[in-house]
């Protein structure tokens, strides 16, 4: 049942009240955080703080900011790349069709090219920053206006979020401001409040009035829509603007597909219920501010070593100079004992170090920092596996979040931008083979299956092949000894899974149903080949009992073999 547009605003106000009142226990320590990792972010909306403000002078170590920029540049670097290819799409289980391959291909140049020229990358790098910092990240992506793609990472602080009963991010409402100006630009006049309406007539100061607007992005119920139909208020996914004060409704459109992208570095518990992600800055907070203060004690420590206090007799009061090339006078008189001397300057500067030190390490084992900088240090020449194999204890510790991330935004993200590029026509004409009909004059175009080829991926999909690689080092001693020890092998399921592993590209492999056919024409030939051997070999053979005398002892042996009786 569709309700009236002011029932969906205050039915809407009424759920972003309620999750914005279970996001409320993050938003201290998202505070806290952003102080010590991303000072550039402020409380409340996470909004951009202001240059030099005294969030920044009361930092005096940067180490939790270096990490957490490190995580995300590697990241970026090495999750997904701009200058390299990083993904494909391949056909669905089940599909060899040669023309799909080729589309599926084409889709895959033109998803690169489209993500390169938006603002992806540049999003994407905050969303990681976000997401290292808070535990939490939220990307939106949308047709743009000049190029095909748009893409927006809202803050952590402006959106509130909730999960289905399978514990996946299926609505997300932001609050934001615009202008009254820019509200009539972005819905148009007719589609705003008359308040608003009022504000841009009024012009001067009133047009750039900022005021609050909602968007509401979530799942419709069956009921609440027409599936026969795919207009705006029909689509699957709801789109809603409102307005925050007085619930004037903007905007009631949608989505084929989920726009907005909510990842977790990881969660809490699931027995927790908790909404909000855990991120490495919750276990280096304690660290952050342990190495806050130390640097701080650190430096009057420093200078107070570099400009001692002077203990001095109280007739010298007045009469010592301290400065460079200063000149104090005493009397020739004065005892040995009573010279001012430096006072109170026994701190263990490197005792207060190597704490720092400690803390310092803590905090980049919690960002990854050593797996990245590692990643850095390794050579282009180098395959994944080389790369598995030296980073292997540092690959598995980060995998949970990669596998999160490649669920909870690359998967979803890429799924919505092949649905973007299909219906803009940028991708050509669709093959009958990826259509499946639902009606005589309808039908619909399934995603495609996603392949990732990040130096990441490659190196977390090589982690088996290691183990298959010892053990290959291991049999070739072995099978001198017992050759049959080598038929407890698959060496074909094995070799091809330790090529995709490396890195190969699926279509550089045979088929199996295509290697079977050369297998088995490889067989027949050599058969044949037998066979004509054999043959040949027979008929010399007869040709040479021809010359032996048939009365000779082997003339008789060979008449009779020949000649049976």
């Amino acid at each position: 049942m569709n309700l009236s547009p002011p029932e969906l605003s205050r039915k809407l106000l009424e759920r972003y009240e309620a999750l914005k009142a279970l996001r409320a226990p993050w938003e201290t320590l998202w505070d806290e955080i952003s102080r010590y990792v991303i000072p550039r972010r402020t409380p409340g909306l996470m909004t951009t703080a202001t240059p030099g403000t005294d969030s920044q002078d009361r930092l005096f170590d940067t180490t939790a900011i270096q990490a957490c920029m490190t995580l995300a540049n590697g990241q970026l670097a090495w999750m997904s790349p701009m200058e390299t290819p990083w993904f494909s799409f391949e056909p669905a289980h089940g599909l060899e069709d040669d023309e799909a391959k080729r589309w599926l291909s084409k889709c895959t140049t033109v998803a690169r090219e489209e993500l390169a020229t938006s603002n992806f990358y540049t999003a994407v790098h905050e969303f990681y920053l976000d997401r290292g910092a808070f535990g939490t990240a939220c990307l939106y992506l949308e047709p743009g206006k000049k190029k095909r793609l748009n893409a927006q990472v809202w803050p952590v602080g402006s959106f509130v979020l909730d999960e289905d009963d399978e514990g996946n991010v299926d609505t997300v409402m932001r609050c934001f401001k615009l202008t009254a100006r820019q509200a009539i630009q972005k819905f148009g006049q007719e589609k705003v409040s008359k308040k608003i309406q009022e504000l841009v007539e009024k012009g001067g100061a009133k047009a750039h009035e900022r005021l609050e607007f909602i968007h509401a992005i979530y799942p419709r119920d069956d009921a609440e829509r027409d599936k026969s139909k795919m207009d705006g208020p029909n689509m699957p996914i709801a789109s809603v603007y409102f307005e925050k004060d007085g619930g004037h409704i903007c905007s009631n459109s949608g989505y084929e597909e989920m726009p907005v992208f909510v990842s977790r570095y990881l969660e809490w518990g699931s027995a927790t219920g908790w909404l909000y992600g855990w991120s490495p800055s919750y276990s280096a907070l304690p660290e952050a501010r342990q190495v806050n203060f130390l640097q701080m004690m650190m430096d009057a420590l420093a200078e107070k070593m570099a400009f001692p206090p002077v203990l001095a007799p109280e007739e010298l009061e007045g009469e010592i100079d301290p400065n460079a090339m200063g000149v104090t006078y005493f009397s020739k008189d004065m005892q040995q004992g009573n010279m001012p001397k430096e006072w109170m300057t026994q701190g263990r500067y490197d005792i207060g170090l190597q704490r720092i030190q400690e803390r310092q390490r803590a905090i980049k084992e919690a960002f990854h920092v050593d797996l990245f900088q590692m990643f850095a240090q390794l050579t282009k020449q180098m395959t994944a596996r080389e790369v598995a194999e030296r980073s292997q204890e540092k690959l598995i510790q980060f995998s949970p979040t990669f596998a999160r991330l490649t669920t909870e935004l690359f998967n979803p993200l890429l799924e919505r931008s092949f649905g973007v590029l299909l219906r803009s026509g940028a991708v050509g004409q669709v093959p009958p083979s990826m259509v499946t009909p639902v009606s005589p004059t309808q039908g619909f175009v399934a995603p495609p299956k996603v392949r990732y080829s990040s130096r990441i991926a490659l190196s977390l999909a090589s982690l088996p092949s290691i183990g298959w690689m010892r053990t290959a080092d291991r049999l070739t001693q072995v099978a001198r000894i017992a050759p049959g020890v080598l038929d407890n092998f698959d060496f074909d399921k094995l070799e091809r899974a330790a090529a995709l592993a490396d890195g190969l590209d699926a279509d550089g492999l045979v088929p199996i149903a295509d290697r079977d056919k050369i297998r088995q024409a490889r067989a027949e030939q050599q058969a044949q080949q037998q066979q004509m051997e054999q043959a040949a070999a027979a008929a010399d053979a007869a040709a040479k009992v021809g010359k032996i005398p048939t009365d000779s002892p082997i003339g008789k042996q060979l008449e009779g073999a020949m000649n049976p009786p």
